[in-house]
């Protein structure tokens, strides 16, 4: 595989501090309707795919055919957003089982992907594997028992933001130091 030098990666960065403020406003005003979480979620959602995307091309030099899981998850989350964006009420009614598959598909494609970290500091590596992990279960959770998920949803989804935001931050500061 070659050494692609990523340099500091704005996109990915961006897109931690975006889910670090939705945490904040999830945490700061919890009774936020679910048509307002929906478009939260959806736009959320649609930045997460067009970041993946964005940076497919780099994730393929670097870690060859799995880039290509990054790339198909990217494409789900956009269509997950395009869900949202457009039948609203769909989205509502199925709101918990929807966020759950997105956590999930966005941590099993970090965590197919991330072993392009290694060469940044294993540091860098493990500090992501675990917070992919972290993300992955409370996906699970949300989809195994929507019930609770239902009732927890604004704070589930307040932490998952804010550990992917923390997340997307530590890989866009991981790549610049190669």
């Amino acid at each position: 595989m070659n050494r692609t030098r990523w340099g500091f990666d704005w996109g990915e960065f961006i897109l931690g501090i975006l889910f670090i403020v939705a945490a904040y406003g999830l945490f700061r005003s919890p009774k936020i309707g679910l048509t307002g979480l929906a478009i939260i979620f959806a736009v959320m959602a649609l930045l997460s795919g067009l970041t993946t995307i964005a940076g497919y091309r780099k994730l393929h030099e670097v870690t060859g055919i799995r880039a290509n899981f990054a790339l198909v998850f990217g494409i789900l989350d956009i269509l997950i957003a395009v869900v949202f964006f457009f039948d609203m009420n769909s989205a509502i009614v199925t709101l918990g089982y929807l966020f759950a598959l997105w956590f999930i598909f966005d941590s099993i494609e970090r965590l197919v992907v991330g072993s392009h970290l290694r060469s940044f500091g294993g540091g860098f590596f493990w500090v992501s594997m675990v917070l992919d992990v972290l993300t992955l279960i409370i996906g699970i959770m949300l989809f195994v028992n929507p019930v609770v998920a239902a009732l927890s949803l604004n704070t589930l989804i307040a932490v998952f933001f804010a550990v992917f935001g923390v997340n997307a931050i530590w890989i866009a500061i991981a790549r610049s130091r190669q």
